[in-house]
């Protein structure tokens, strides 16, 4: 027998041997015949319990941690925290040890000044017993760990031992009539153990409420990331209370099942919007692109429009006071940004360009429900929410969670600045950098982008109507933004332009293969403009389209400099007024083709056009 093996079997009762094996008394179940199978394989310890215990309860319930069941662990575990579960006069029943790598072990005192590595017969408690005894008012988190944070915060906790999914319903009896926050952890697990408590403390405590911490895991992270006791006392104080689901009609499933009838019958109630169409309020949006193509400049320019009620895009706003937290960006470069777009006094705007507090989530929350301003601004988002992984979904949308309900509660819509994904996405939903979580979590995606030409404007919207992507204008001196046409329209445009300049340079007829070899773009849009400059007169359109006698397309001098109906003459300047022509804004400056300047004056910050 190895010594490895040797020392698994020292710590189970009931052990006889079995064939090449051993069983042994489970652990983690009353067992009164051995169930629990013991092998060793590789240099590896193999256990199985035949009545169907999972091997994580098997070693939790003998104090063993998992990297021990190995020969060639590299390093012993080392203890870190020794933590004592005692009855309510102090008398010490059992330890939970916490080890680094992480991991831990129970025991109870032999009688004998050592120790037996099980719980076997001894009475589960609450952690801290006695002072949990003594107040009225008391936290109940997942582990040992928190419960010692909110200690050094003087605040009074305690947890169950075991971990998540480990509550007994005689624990709940030690909280009777008194006021319990349930502070859950920020996953799966922990929301299904908070639940699993709240249920449990359901009229036997005076009043139960549950919290998650923002923007981290758990009470000692969310500590540990500058969290403080003030805070976490505000937090405390607004935590909602928790209520069981109504039970419907057909039992006590948690579902509340209405009759399509009552709900029907119900009013309609209209969307109110912030900015017609695209923004409602008691929402949030997500503005993404990548840097240098305009995510904050169309954030100031929205909320300039909003605190004074003008339209933006074309679009009716609805009045009120903007809150913008500027979170990477200097006092200076937002004043003159905002100066330049003609910003007064009088507007009522109000912003935080610093960096983030510590408790920049809540902070943020208190602000919305202090002001309840029509718009928020956050710029950008990850400097808010602080996410470990942006990939991840569940941790990206319980990150998003609080902003989306202090908007419906508030009323206030708010508008999100982030980065898009460094390759261009088909879809844009998947334009966002991170996880589809935050897609999934808004109500308006707002995309934009940069081609060789122009910028590009689309929204993604579950409440009004999607903007297809369209031209985005940027006046470089006032830095207001304004809508061009569609893009398959600009694209239009553009390729008309260049197939005057190819016949005009060619001299004599071209076919349709010419053209597409001398003009770049997609095939239909080069079919299209050519029909659109045939319809117009401005190209003579000859042939008959058939093999051997193609169409041939020639440009028609007019022995002007401008191309009728086109764009000005070579003379002017970039100064006069764009020309409407159809439904498409075209710049006077017959020098730069472009619709929309795609770099502006050097030294412009982040975010500007």
């Amino acid at each position: 027998m190895s010594v490895l093996l040797d020392n698994m079997l020292r710590r189970l009762q009931g052990v006889r041997r079995n064939g090449t094996g051993w069983m042994a008394l489970c652990p983690a179940h009353e067992d009164r015949n051995p169930s629990l199978s013991v092998d060793e394989k590789d240099g590896r310890i193999l256990f199985f319990c035949h009545a169907g215990c999972s091997n994580e309860s098997v070693l939790n319930a003998a104090g063993i941690v998992a990297r021990e069941l190995f020969a060639d662990a590299p390093t012993s575990p080392q203890i870190i925290a020794e933590y004592n579960y005692t009855d309510e006069h102090g008398v010490l029943l059992y330890q939970v040890l916490r080890y680094k790598p992480k991991g831990f072990r129970q025991r109870k005192p032999d009688g004998k000044g050592s120790w037996t590595w099980n719980l076997s017969g001894v009475v589960r408690v609450l952690y801290r017993l006695p002072d949990v005894i003594s107040a009225d008012q008391l936290l109940v988190v997942e582990g040992e760990k928190d419960v010692e944070t909110a200690v050094r915060l003087s605040i009074a906790a305690t947890c169950s031992p075991g971990g998540a999914g480990k509550w007994r319903e005689e624990y709940s009896e030690h909280l009777r009539g008194k006021q319990i926050t349930i502070i859950a952890d920020a996953d799966e697990p922990g929301r299904k153990h908070a639940r699993q408590i709240a249920e449990s403390l359901h009229g036997k405590a005076s009043s139960v409420s549950v919290l998650e911490m923002p923007s981290a895991k758990d009470l000692s992270e969310w500590v540990e990331r500058g969290g403080t006791r003030e805070t976490l006392k505000k937090l405390l104080a607004v935590a909602p209370e928790w209520k069981p689901q109504a039970q419907n009609a057909g039992g006590t499933s948690g579902f509340r099942l209405v009759r399509l009838g009552e709900l029907l019958d119900k009013p309609q109630t209209e969307t109110e919007w912030v900015w017609s169409e695209r923004l409602a309020a008691g929402t949030v949006s997500l503005v993404v692109a990548k840097p240098k193509v305009g995510k904050s400049t169309l954030a100031r320019n929205l909320a300039l429009a909003l605190s004074r009620g003008e339209t933006f895009l074309g679009l009716p706003t609805r009045r009120g006071q903007v809150v913008y937290l500027a979170l990477e960006e200097r006092e200076e470069d937002i004043a003159a940004d905002f100066r330049a777009l003609g910003g007064t006094a009088d507007d009522e705007i109000l912003i935080h360009a610093d960096s983030v507090p510590a408790d920049g989530m809540f902070a943020a929350l208190d602000l919305v429900r202090q002001y309840k301003p029509v718009l928020l601004v956050v710029d950008p988002l990850f400097r808010l929410a602080r996410i470990r992984d942006e990939k991840a979904y569940a941790e990206t949308y319980a990150a998003l969670g609080p902003l989306i309900d202090v908007a419906r509660e508030t009323g206030t819509h708010v508008l999100l600045v982030h980065h898009s994904g460094k390759s261009a996405k088909s879809d844009a939903i998947d334009s966002p950098l991170g996880s589809t979580a935050l897609s999934g979590a808004v109500s308006t995606l707002i995309v934009l982008r940069r081609t060789e030409n122009y910028r590009l404007v689309q929204t993604v919207q579950r409440l009004g109507q999607d903007l297809q992507e369209t031209v985005l204008n940027f006046d470089t001196a006032t830095h207001q933004l304004s809508l061009g046409g569609a893009k398959i329209d600009a694209d239009r445009a553009d390729c008309e332009l260049a197939i005057l300049e190819f016949l005009k340079d060619a001299g004599e007829p071209q076919t349709q293969a010419q053209l597409r070899t001398g003009v770049e773009g997609q095939t239909r849009t080069i079919r299209s403009a050519l029909t659109a400059l045939a319809s117009t007169g401005r190209i003579i359109k000859t042939g008959e389209g058939t093999r051997g006698k193609p169409f041939l397309y020639t440009f028609e001098n007019t022995g002007s400099s401008t191309y009728a109906e086109t764009r000005e003459p070579e003379s002017r300047k970039a100064t006069e007024s764009n020309i409407n022509t159809g439904d498409i804004l075209v710049p006077g400056d017959w020098e730069d083709p472009v619709l929309v300047p795609a770099s502006i004056e050097a030294g412009n910050e982040e975010g500007e056009l």
